[in-house]
């Protein structure tokens, strides 16, 4: 029991002490990944329409820089791997920017970001598509290099095929690492 409470202890002495390095002309590599549960609505060209619902899972490899103290722009890949209600499960790959914001002092153990990014892709189904996605929440740094990120994301994707045209609005939880590289 005295050596679980001296980790908690020194975890805890560990992070108050930790700053992130969210300062201009730092540099932000990571990885990112959520779990969705999607609502589309698929338009056909004799002009039926279907609806339905897909949960799935994205991955998202991030680099970025900061212009600015606590604002960073960069560039991001996406894996999503989507699961319909009925039909055959989609692979999608995309690449596209984001921008985010960091809105609390670089020196707090915990902050909050948002972030606004576009992807553009194509998928297993032989769809291009493009995702315009936001997301915020706490990310909770380890040290002043390691932060873990908390986050809800809202996204709409449009996706077109030579069979349909689809809109996609998703709804996700997700979490992901970042370290931040000092200058």
């Amino acid at each position: 029991m005295k050596t679980v409470k001296s980790i908690c202890i020194a975890l805890f002495l560990f992070t108050i002490s930790s700053n992130a390095q969210i300062n201009k002309g730092n540099w932000m590599v990571g990885g990112y990944a959520n779990f969705s549960n999607t609502s589309y609505e698929s338009k056909n060209p004799d002009g039926s329409t279907n609806k339905g619902k897909a949960s799935g899972i994205n991955v998202s490899p991030t680099i970025g820089y900061f212009l600015a103290n606590n604002f960073a722009c960069g560039l991001s890949g996406n894996f999503v791997l989507s699961i319909p209600e009925q039909g055959n499960n989609v692979t999608s790959y995309g690449l596209g920017p984001f921008f985010r914001y960091y809105f609390l002092k670089p020196e707090k153990t915990i902050n909050i970001l948002s972030q606004v990014g576009y992807y553009y892709g194509t998928s297993s189904n032989d769809s291009k598509y493009n995702n315009y996605n936001f997301k915020v929440g706490p990310v909770i740094y380890f040290n002043n290099s390691v932060g873990l990120e908390l986050t809800i994301d809202y996204s709409v994707s449009k996706s077109s095929n030579q069979f349909s045209q689809n809109t996609f609005n998703s709804l996700n939880i997700g979490f992901g690492f970042q370290i931040h590289l000092e200058k």
